[in-house]
């Protein structure tokens, strides 16, 4: 956790939430007594070379909460609903994801306020800014959406007189799409920049304390970590890109 960065508790367990999605991996059964007793079997039992690891009595911990969230109903959090956890190997990969889309965010959200400090004809990404603020894991809400947290939020601290402040946001996605075709690949895309659009773009309100308005963004950038995670493929990226941002107005997709 990072507080003063914003990447609190609760953020982390939004992203476990998001992050658990995507990962392939078989998990341990949603029947509570079952669970109850698979969970005692690996605490008696861990497998071989998991009590040496780091993440292990993380990795109990995780498995003991999905267990009451789940006898209570596997009631719904972040707008859906909870699944039983995953296997141990399964909640590894999660973990790595997690570490590594978290780096992704910080080293964007630098290049952005390096960005940010450069006079405004001289920026890379921030040219439609006089004085732009860059703040991350920002909360945002909707009542369609509920609360989620904005990557990155760019806001104009020098609005022109009587308007509203400018506001883009960044969603940075350490998606993993070295082995799928083209159609996946589009699909996925298209997907997330749907969502990206539904949670932090139009009309939102930010509840950042000492940064709570309702806004407009004007802009949500979605990008993808580039390197070993993209399509292994050969994919014409920028025909694809152009394609969902035709589909998707509002949304301008990148890999970096």
């Amino acid at each position: 956790m990072d507080e003063a960065a914003g990447l609190s508790r609760e953020v982390l367990d939004s992203k476990v939430l998001e992050i658990e999605l995507e990962i392939p991996g078989t998990r341990l059964s949603g029947n509570v007594a079952v669970l109850e007793k698979q969970l005692a079997a690996l605490e008696k039992t861990p497998p071989t070379g998991a009590t040496e690891h780091a993440l292990w009595s993380e990795y109990l911990q995780y498995g003991k909460g999905r267990l009451a969230d789940l006898r209570q109903g596997g009631k719904p959090k972040k707008g859906r609903q909870l699944d039983p956890p995953l296997k141990w190997d399964g909640y590894q990969r999660m973990r790595e994801f997690l570490l590594r889309g978290v780096r992704f965010e910080r080293g964007r959200a630098q290049l952005l306020r390096d960005d940010a400090a450069l006079p405004r004809a001289q920026r890379h990404f921030l040219q439609d800014f006089d004085s732009p603020r860059v703040e991350t894991y920002v909360g945002v809400k909707k009542p369609e959406t509920g609360l989620r947290f904005a990557d990155v939020l760019v806001i104009e601290q020098k609005p022109p007189a009587a308007q509203p402040p400018r506001v883009e946001t960044f969603s940075y996605k350490s998606r993993d799409f070295s082995l799928l075709n083209e159609k996946s690949v589009e699909a996925q895309m298209l997907a997330d920049a749907r969502e990206a659009l539904a949670y932090y773009g139009e009309t939102l309100d930010i509840v950042r304390p000492g940064l709570k308005l309702r806004t407009q963004v004007q802009r949500v950038r979605l990008i993808y970590e580039g390197g070993d995670l993209k399509p292994m493929r050969i994919i014409d990226l920028d025909a694809l890109r152009d394609r969902i941002q035709g589909r998707v107005p509002g949304v301008e997709v990148l890999f970096q």
